[in-house]
Order: C-alpha cells, then sequence, then structure tokens
C-alpha cells in the first residue's frame, strides 16, 4: 500500500512538473511576441459547454490573434443555467441533481485556462440574482403554446431550447407535439439555460464591445446564443466545427442570425469556384481525400465500415439478384444539430424515414437500400433508425434492403451501386454525385442548388421523384464537373488544418511546444487565415493550390 501510494505521488509529481515547463514556456513566448497594446481590439471566446478540450483548441487561437496584437477574453460557464450540452438521457441524473457536476466542470474549464494563461470572466459576472428569478418565472409560467416560438433580444430561444431537448433525449423525441410532461420539465431547464445564456452573451458584448466573437459549432442553447447575437448587432460572427478528419477544422460566417451553415460553402465561393475548372493537382486533391475516406479510416465522421469489397459482393451480400435499379436512403442520426440549421420538407427526419419506406413499400420494381447511420451507435443514439424501423414495420418486403446501423457496409461500395441516393443534409449529397450518381434532397442542404442534385421543393415534388425513380438519369459530363467543384472547395477548401497541434496527442491536443515559432504571423498559411478570418469576419478558405504535401 505504501509503495503504491509513492508511485501515484511520483506520478502526480512528474505530471504537475510537465504541466509547469509547459505553462511557463508558453508564457515566456507570449510576453516576447504579443503585439498587444491598450488600443488593441479585442475579440471575444465564448466557451460554454464544459469541454476543456475545446477551451485548449480556442486558447490556441487566442493566443494566434495576441501576437497579431489582438485582445481576446473568454466567457465560461460556472453552471449557472445548469441545463447544457453535458446532460442526456443516457446518464440517467435527476433534475435537481444537475448542478452538482458543474463545480468539477468549472474547475477543469479553469484549470485549462490558467495552463494557457487566458483572459476569463465566468457568467455569475455578469447577471444578478433578480435576473436570474425573473427568467425562472418566465420558463415555468410562460405556456408550452408559446414557448417554441418564444424571442428574447430577437433570439429564439424557445428553439434553441427545443434543440438542446432534443439531443438530450437521444432519439426519444424529434417532434414537438411528442412532449410529455416529464419531457417538458427538461424542455423548460434548456428554455431557462437558453434565457440566460443570452443574456449573458448580450451583456457581455455590450461590455467589452468586441470586433468580433468567436465560438465553436454554434448550436443549441450552449453555443448558439453568442453567435446569433453578433450577427444581430452586425459585428464579426466566425463559428468552428471539427473536419471529417483528424486535425482539420470548418471556419464559418453565419448567413443570417437565422440560418447557420457549419461546414457549406458560401454563395460568393460558390460563384467563383463553378466558373473555374479543376487543375491536375485539384483532381487529384479530391480523389486522394475520397480514397483516404473510405480505403484508409481516414474519416472522424464514420468509424465502424470495412474496406470496400466491390460492387458484386454487396449485392451477393444483401441477396440483389435483378436488373431493377437500386436506390439508397441515406437516414441521418435523427437528433444531430444539422436539423437546427437549414429548413427541410418533412416535420422530422423520423417522418421522413417512415413515410419513405411507407412510398417504397408501394414501389416494387426498384431495389431500395435504407442505409442507417453507423452514427447511431458511435455518437450514442438511444431511441436510433433501427428502433424506429422495427417499431413501425413489422414485415419489410424483400425488395427493400435494411442496412441496420451496426452493417459494416462501406459507404465507397453503395456509391458505386447506387443509382440514386436519398438524403436530407447527409454528406453523401456531396459524394454520390461525385460516381455520377444524383442525390435527391429532402430539405435545403448545403448542397443544394449547385446544379448537380435534384432538390424536392415539398412532400409532393418528393414523392414524385421516388414514383418516377426509374426515369432519373445519370448525371451527364458538366453535372458531375459541377459536383467535382463543390466537393473540391467543400472537402479540400474549407478544411483547414492546424498544424501546430502535437499530433502525437490526437486532434485535442496541446500545442507542440516544438512548433511554437509557426504561431508567430507569417509563419503558417493556415493559421494566418484562421485568425484572417476571425479577425475580418470570413469564412475561411485555403486554396487548394497552396496547401503543403504534408498536409
Amino acid at each position: 500500500m505504501i509503495i503504491l501510494k509513492r508511485i501515484i505521488q511520483k506520478i502526480n509529481s512528474n505530471f504537475f512538473s510537465q504541466e509547469l515547463k509547459f505553462n511557463r514556456r508558453l508564457n515566456k513566448f507570449k510576453k516576447r511576441y504579443s503585439k498587444i497594446n491598450k488600443n488593441s481590439s479585442l475579440i471575444l471566446i465564448w466557451e460554454f459547454g464544459g469541454f476543456s478540450d475545446i477551451l485548449r483548441k480556442n486558447a490556441i487561437f487566442s493566443i494566434a490573434l495576441n501576437l497579431r496584437g489582438y485582445k481576446t477574453h473568454f466567457i465560461v460557464c460556472d453552471g449557472t443555467p445548469s441545463a447544457c450540452i453535458q446532460r442526456g438521457l443516457e446518464v440517467n441524473e435527476e433534475l435537481e441533481d444537475w448542478p452538482k457536476k458543474c463545480s468539477w466542470c468549472l474547475k477543469s474549464m479553469q484549470q485549462m485556462a490558467d495552463k494557457y494563461r487566458v483572459s476569463y470572466s465566468v457568467v455569475s459576472d455578469f447577471i444578478s440574482k433578480d435576473k436570474i428569478k425573473e427568467f425562472e418565472n418566465i420558463s415555468n409560467f410562460v405556456s408550452l403554446k408559446d414557448i417554441i416560438s418564444y424571442k428574447f433580444l430577437s433570439i429564439n430561444v424557445g428553439q434553441l431550447a427545443w434543440s438542446s431537448t432534443n439531443r438530450y433525449m437521444k432519439g426519444f423525441l424529434t417532434s414537438f407535439s411528442d412532449l410529455d410532461k416529464e419531457t417538458e420539465k427538461i424542455y423548460r431547464k434548456y428554455f431557462y439555460a437558453a434565457l440566460i445564456n443570452t443574456y449573458v452573451a448580450n451583456e457581455a458584448i455590450n461590455k467589452f464591445k468586441p470586433i468580433s466573437v468567436l465560438v465553436s459549432h454554434g448550436v443549441y442553447v450552449d453555443y448558439a446564443p453568442p453567435l446569433l447575437l453578433a450577427v444581430k448587432k452586425k459585428i464579426g460572427a466566425v463559428s468552428w466545427a471539427s473536419g471529417y478528419a483528424d486535425f482539420l477544422h470548418y471556419f464559418t460566417v453565419p448567413k443570417s442570425k437565422d440560418k447557420l451553415q457549419l461546414r457549406g460553402i458560401s454563395e460568393n465561393q460558390w460563384d467563383q469556384r463553378k466558373n473555374k475548372d479543376l487543375t491536375i493537382y485539384e483532381n487529384k486533391q479530391l480523389d486522394d481525400f475520397i480514397f483516404n475516406r473510405y480505403f484508409k479510416g481516414q474519416a472522424r465522421d464514420i468509424s465502424i465500415l470495412s474496406n470496400p469489397v466491390g460492387v458484386e459482393s454487396v449485392k451477393f451480400e444483401l441477396g440483389i439478384k435483378n436488373n431493377n435499379p437500386v436506390v439508397s436512403l441515406f437516414a441521418h442520426v435523427n437528433w444531430d444539430a444539422c436539423f437546427d440549421l437549414l429548413t427541410m420538407i418533412f416535420e422530422s427526419a423520423n417522418q421522413w424515414v417512415i413515410e419513405s419506406i411507407k412510398k417504397m413499400v408501394r414501389i416494387k420494381d426498384v431495389n431500395w437500400i435504407i442505409r442507417v447511420h453507423p452514427g447511431e451507435i458511435t455518437d450514442g443514439s438511444l431511441f436510433t433508425t433501427d428502433d424506429l424501423i422495427k417499431k413501425n414495420f413489422k414485415d419489410i418486403p424483400d425488395h427493400i434492403k435494411i442496412l441496420w446501423s451496426t452493417s459494416k457496409i462501406n459507404t465507397y461500395d453503395l456509391c458505386k451501386l447506387s443509382d440514386v441516393g436519398i438524403t436530407i443534409f447527409g454528406t453523401i449529397g456531396a459524394e454520390l454525385p461525385l460516381f455520377g450518381n444524383p442525390v435527391i434532397a429532402a430539405g435545403d442542404a448545403h448542397f443544394s442548388n449547385k446544379g448537380f442534385s435534384l432538390d424536392a421543393k415539398n412532400k409532393e415534388e418528393y414523392f414524385s421523384f421516388l414514383e418516377n425513380i426509374r426515369s432519373i438519369k445519370r448525371l451527364n459530363k458538366e453535372q458531375i464537373d459541377l459536383a467535382r467543384k463543390y466537393a473540391l472547395s467543400y472537402f479540400i477548401e474549407r478544411q483547414i488544418p492546424l498544424n501546430i497541434i502535437n499530433k502525437t496527442q490526437g486532434h485535442w491536443g496541446d500545442i507542440d511546444m516544438e512548433r511554437l515559432n509557426e504561431m508567430l504571423p507569417g509563419r503558417d498559411r493556415y493559421l494566418d487565415l484562421i485568425c484572417d478570418g476571425i479577425i475580418n469576419n470570413k469564412t475561411v478558405v485555403a486554396k487548394c493550390l497552396e496547401r503543403r504535401k504534408e498536409i
């Protein structure tokens, strides 16, 4: 027992020694090269959600901005709103126990903030007890019929609360009409948090008068309020999200305070891209990305698939023996945040799946495939599309094949096999057209209206596409060229690498202390682009030819 205690003490001593060395070296570097002065403009960084790994990455951006002469200040959640992205049905907590974890969460955030020596305030610095009581009363007594469209400071906090509640339920709730007494309590908790966070974001913006607001993700009650308020106030607003492979990121300026699009490309960018032919190098970059994504397993969003085995092998496995067209519906994780960002023609992803299958049952001269998203397993869904299908369809006819969430059939093989694909907002809408196969979009997706998708404006048009699926032709050369231009911009130019991370620690690693000098202006093209986007309110794009060979 004494030996074990000594071993633990030695491990702790080594850890804190390394942390101290890191802190001192980083602080020395910042003091030497920082260009901040009393007249420096300020970037406000919103750090809610309780993920210290995200704070670490924001701290890296903060240092880069300091080195370019911009102050930064973080707003960190201290547990005042209580309801947050850390909650979930799977945690099995009582509502009254939610605040108990907040102190631990705050401590981990403060430790990371102190490690990187960032300036920060907490929620309670901006809100009084009387204001908190006022928001408690509103959240408890506003009627349910009014709450979903309730706006505060012109921000639809009722919708933000619904989005967070849907995520909390992990698939058990996708329609507002399904709220019962218990889930209504959850919803009102998130509504309260939305009010608090919106108020605090407004107070912080008014106090610090930033030229720009930086926030991860930009959705839910945790991340959306400062971003939406910044757009409303006509100051810079940039959100970032992790890309499809490690060390890659999307940095995006919202289209408006009512329309966020975390990973799409702007209309101006598309206008420039579609009128310019891809170079040999750009085509190779795109082909390499798709190959690495599906043959090398370099994808953060698809982690359980086997290697491609070829169309004939997949047809044999699925029992497809005829020459009828093959049409694949690519289901979503039904509580995904993508449903908060854009409009769709169905009330929910679940309704889309159910009504689509009902229509497919009656169209027997087509081989329909329902691909349940593998993320149902990896993302922690509690009521999956698997469950939805089994609940609503006791007997699936033979001309409809279900690839359950556990299926390891590679999407690359489905792209080769499918004559047509169906999605609402899925990434497949930018991938399948690369193979010459069209995609039917049941919503206003980031790839919609670019010239290579079939965009259903309403249910009638959507079902008409399904009924006439055999008449849908392969994409022509011009459409495939458009699809490749879009995919190049979306997958290559818009995914920005962060080279400064210590890659031995993975996507959420610390700064690589051996590459500190690359933080300085002009040393890393991508870090320069990131900072320029944050400072000047621009969606970040790195032209393909600017990429180094090691990326």
